[in-house]
């Protein structure tokens, strides 16, 4: 299976060559695609890194801000328009208070997000919930964010990886992430800030190494942890995230 970084960025791309669309992932597997969020601009590099849209069997959103669903209606109005049409079930998947947040989405795009020969089930997760599909289970793990916010650790017989969307510092994340293959964690700022939900270079490099994953890759990236992570010196097993970078699990 092979992770893939659609967009490694922040709500605000930098200019020139660090340019960083904001965050999305994408896990492709064998018989299926799972999204782990969905920026904007995720469903173009979704086609870019030559993955079909309609492979997507499930979505998974760590919370509501733009930069994390804001290409959700992007991927829903394809669904609709394009030919051939999309005939598998869409699952959704997003924190106590999505359910309500879908519904004034679609209600504000009326009719064009209404699924057209497919269906969409959406579920609303919670700290302890657990997704199970063929041979893989998603589970997840509320984080301190401005809003709901979760955490997903996926685990099968090929390989595992936690990512940790955007959160605050979380000791007990780095244990939910505890020995998986790859530990995606997010690293927006160059120093610790109380009135900011977000990790630090220092932070996120300490959460990834009391995890004991066997990669960490820092993700969710701005100018100002960029500059705080060539400061630090970064183990064998830790790296930057770019957009479209394909990691083999």
């Amino acid at each position: 299976m092979e992770f893939i970084v659609l967009g490694s960025g922040s709500h605000c791309a930098a200019l020139g060559k660090r340019a960083r669309g904001p965050a999305g992932y994408a896990l492709a597997l064998k018989q299926e695609t799972l999204l782990f969020d969905l920026g904007f601009g995720a469903l173009t590099q979704l086609a870019r890194s030559g993955t079909a849209p309609e492979s997507v069997s499930r979505v998974f959103l760590s919370h509501r801000h733009p930069d994390h669903v804001g290409d959700l209606p992007a991927l829903l109005f394809r669904y609709r328009y394009a030919e051939p049409r999309r005939c598998a079930l869409l699952r959704l998947y997003g924190p106590r208070g999505f359910r309500g947040f879908f519904e004034r989405l679609r209600r504000a795009h009326h009719p064009w997000l209404n699924p057209r020969g497919y269906r969409i089930e959406l579920e609303e997760l919670e700290g302890g919930s657990v997704v199970r599909g063929s041979g893989w289970a998603v589970r997840c793990r509320e984080v301190p964010h401005s809003t709901q916010a979760l955490a997903f650790r996926f685990d099968s017989s090929q390989g595992s990886l936690c990512y940790s969307g955007d959160t605050g510092f979380d000791g007990g994340l780095a244990g939910f992430a505890r020995g998986t293959d790859l530990f995606a964690l997010e690293c927006s700022l160059d120093k610790e800030r109380s009135d900011l939900a977000h990790l630090s270079a220092a932070q996120a490099l300490a959460l990834g190494r009391a995890s004991g994953a066997k990669r960490v890759l820092l993700t969710h990236l701005t100018p100002d942890s960029e500059r705080a992570l060539s400061r630090l010196r970064l183990r064998r097993n830790e790296r930057k995230a770019s957009d479209l970078l394909f990691i083999r699990l």
